[in-house]
């Protein structure tokens, strides 16, 4: 009985943290664009960093809480399910997603260079704050360049075709941003106790937990996203948010977390989940360098993240 109470409290939690960081991203969008942001640069920072938002906040909230090893494993679940469920999810979808050239010369190798970067720093089995200065400076270049590549195309996103016109701001935009916040940080909170008592009752690791669970449940908004975006047929939208949320997560959510304590990596983590990352790495960029990722290659995505749940639990 004990088991579904916290169950049921961390798919709650995770919920309202998902639906908070939704209304932070509109109300953040709202108020960007009114103090005279261009659409395409709150489409580059502020949607793709709200999107990001859920793993962040559990990552530092872990940290604060004592769960150290929770913001490595959390990027690493994301990260993997980002690539494997939601891009194969896409594939399967449309049958065939297409990758703009634009993605394969820019996002693509920076997603790679995060990512190895990430690995790299990693081999201590920690992540220092002279690491975490790093990875921001990378992520840095990397928001400036989208910023600037954007702004060159005249990338069409969602925020540029919702909002043709200056918005006017309105009292509940700050109520949003405000709501937002308070939502995101208890909601957080919630869901580190969740994951905290969940691995005691099953006697597992809580880095299995976040691996698993908590990084689906963050990832909600990349498949939503994702998803719209692929069945509309901007398919470079739905491939851009999982390049862009990937270098995100693994630069920021891994990153910031060190400024405000101790972050580690767990055995379990270290044993499999890196493993699993370089090969889930390698394989989206096998498969999106021909321009396109058919639906076959999309369910060969499921498949693999099939096969890293079943080792990750033991099932394999």
């Amino acid at each position: 009985m004990e088991i579904l109470i916290w169950l049921a409290a961390l798919i709650g939690s995770l919920t309202l943290l998902v639906f908070s960081a939704d209304y932070f991203t509109k109300a953040a969008e709202r108020i960007g664009l009114f103090f005279g942001l261009s659409s395409f640069i709150v489409g580059a920072t502020i949607v793709s960093v709200g999107s990001s938002m859920p793993e962040l906040a559990t990552s530092i909230i872990g940290v604060l809480n004592g769960v150290h090893d929770f913001p490595i494993s959390n990027a690493i679940g994301s990260n993997i399910a980002n690539c494997l469920l939601v891009g194969g999810i896409c594939a399967i979808i449309v049958k065939t997603l297409k990758v703009e050239q634009k993605l394969v010369d820019v996002d693509l190798p920076f997603f790679f260079l995060s990512s190895a970067l990430f690995i790299l720093l990693v081999l201590d089995k920690e992540i220092s704050r002279a690491d975490a200065t790093i990875m921001l400076l990378l992520l840095i270049v990397f928001m400036v360049y989208t910023v600037m590549e954007t702004g060159k195309n005249k990338i069409v996103t969602f925020v540029e075709e919702k909002m043709k016109k200056r918005p006017k701001l309105k009292l509940l935009d700050a109520v949003y941003l405000i709501g937002g916040t308070i939502g995101i940080y208890f909601s957080a909170d919630f869901t580190i106790r969740s994951v905290t008592e969940l691995a005691t009752i099953l006697n597992i690791s809580s880095s299995i937990v976040a691996m698993l669970a908590v990084a689906v449940g963050t990832s909600l908004p990349e498949l939503v996203v994702s998803v719209r975006a692929a069945i509309a047929g901007k398919h470079s939208i739905a491939m851009g948010n999982i390049f862009g949320s990937n270098t995100f997560n693994i630069l920021a959510v891994t990153g910031i977390p060190a400024f405000f304590g101790k972050v580690v990596i767990s055995d379990e983590a270290w044993l499999i989940g890196i493993p699993f990352l370089i090969v889930t790495t390698l394989a989206f960029i096998f498969v999106t360098t021909d321009d396109r990722i058919q639906k076959w290659e999309g369910m060969a995505l499921l498949v693999l993240y099939v096969a890293f749940v079943g080792t990750l639990t033991g099932l394999i």
